[in-house]
This record gives structure tokens, C-alpha cells and sequence, in this order.
């Protein structure tokens, strides 16, 4: 299998605030210097009973997003690596979204976002069971063709390990239009990567309890990478 060694400098595409740490960690420690870009890191101007004020127990919107904000720039920092936030809404808040596909607005967010941090490799999440991730990895593919990046995937975690089946079809749908070749990703220390998922203190023992032993395995040397070659 060949090595993953991809030319930086690299920006990691991140749904939510702790998707890349949570999926990446082992890879972004031994990387120093990545540029993380959150795809959903805003939040409307309301109060709400959704997921992400009752995990971190702050009932106005932008209090919440504040708070896992600050999380986020602990774990990222804590390897190494420099956070981007953007103000798109994750599904948390979809009532308060432009009506229409956000898919498309998510695209040209992303590539402000990459014009502006000018890396030479970018990582995408493959796309699996949460609608943000699937909308951020389907944006993500809108710029594939024709970019002056060489474009990575990376294996969601812990709903990879948890969802095995639903890895292998969204592999064979992305392959129906790009090539994929998996590679050899380092293991890490595991226990950096667990300190680093730790500092998410609001998402930690939630997604604990809901992914059991795929979250602990999340920790381990399981994270998988994928180069990208569109077909033009």
C-alpha cells in the first residue's frame, strides 16, 4: 500500500466543530502546520433547544457555537494545526438555513476559504450517515476537476468504524467518477489523539455514549485515507 505523504501545505475540511480531530488526529500530529476548516462553525441569533445548547448547556445559539469554538481551538492547537471557522449552519439549525440546496453554498464557502489558505493538499470526509458530512464531502466534489490541489479523503470517525457497510457503498459511488487508491496512514500515539478528542469536554462523553466502542476505537490506529484522481 503506498504511504500517505501528501504534499503540504494541507488544509483538512471539517463538518463540525471536532470532526477533523475526531477522524484525523493521529495523521494532523504528525503534520504540524494543517490548516483546519470548519464548514459549519455558525450559529443564528435565537435562542434554541437543539443539539448542540443542550450539549454544552448554553440555551443562546451563538453562546453554544462559542463554546465548542473554543474547544476546537484547544484540540487543533493541541496538535499543532490552525483553525478556520465558517459561518455555515450545521443541521442543528437547518430551520434558520436560505431555503433551497445548501450544498452549493457550502462549495463556494470552501473555496474562499482554500483561495485564501492556498494549500497544496486538501482531506474531504468521505461522506458518511450524517447529512453534514455527506453535504461537505458532496461540496467538496464540486471542485475536484480542475484544482490545483491533489485532493484526499478521510474515513468519518467513529461512524466508519460503527457503519463498515456504509463505507464500502459510498466508496463505490465516489469511485463510479474518480479514481481512489487507499494509503498507508502512521498509527500515531494514541494517547495524544485521545488527550485531543478529551478537550472536546461538551462532545466527548455524548458521542461516547452513542458510538461506544467505535468512539474508543476512533482513538487507536484506525483512521483511513484515500487519494483522489479526478477522470476528466
Amino acid at each position: 500500500m503506498t504511504k500517505l505523504d501528501p504534499l503540504g501545505p494541507v488544509a483538512v475540511l471539517s463538518p463540525h466543530l471536532d470532526d477533523a480531530v475526531f477522524s484525523c488526529g493521529h495523521f494532523m500530529k504528525s503534520h504540524p502546520s494543517i490548516t483546519v476548516v470548519t464548514a459549519m462553525a455558525g450559529a443564528p441569533d435565537v435562542l434554541h433547544d437543539g443539539y448542540n445548547s443542550t450539549t454544552t448547556d448554553k440555551p443562546y445559539a451563538p453562546d453554544a457555537v462559542s463554546l465548542r469554538r473554543d474547544e476546537d481551538r484547544a484540540a487543533v492547537e493541541f496538535l499543532g494545526a490552525t483553525p478556520i471557522w465558517l459561518d455555515l449552519l450545521d443541521s442543528d439549525y437547518a430551520q434558520y438555513r436560505p431555503p433551497g440546496d445548501y450544498v452549493p453554498a457550502i462549495s463556494a464557502k470552501i473555496a474562499r476559504a482554500l483561495d485564501d489558505a492556498r494549500p497544496a493538499s486538501v482531506f474531504a470526509p468521505l461522506g458518511l450517515i450524517h447529512s453534514d458530512h455527506i453535504a461537505v464531502s458532496d461540496a467538496s466534489r464540486a471542485l475536484w476537476v480542475g484544482s490545483n490541489y491533489t485532493w484526499y479523503l478521510y474515513m468519518d470517525l467513529p461512524y466508519g468504524i460503527a457503519h463498515a457497510r456504509v463505507v464500502k457503498r459510498r466508496l463505490r459511488v465516489l469511485r463510479r467518477r474518480v479514481d481512489l487508491v487507499e494509503l498507508d496512514a502512521d498509527g500515531g500515539d494514541h494517547t495524544v489523539k485521545q488527550q485531543a478528542m478529551a478537550l472536546y469536554r461538551s462532545q466527548f462523553e455524548p458521542t461516547r455514549r452513542n458510538y461506544g466502542e467505535a468512539f474508543d476505537a476512533s482513538m487507536q490506529s484506525t483512521e483511513r485515507y484515500w487519494r483522489v484522481t479526478p477522470r476528466h
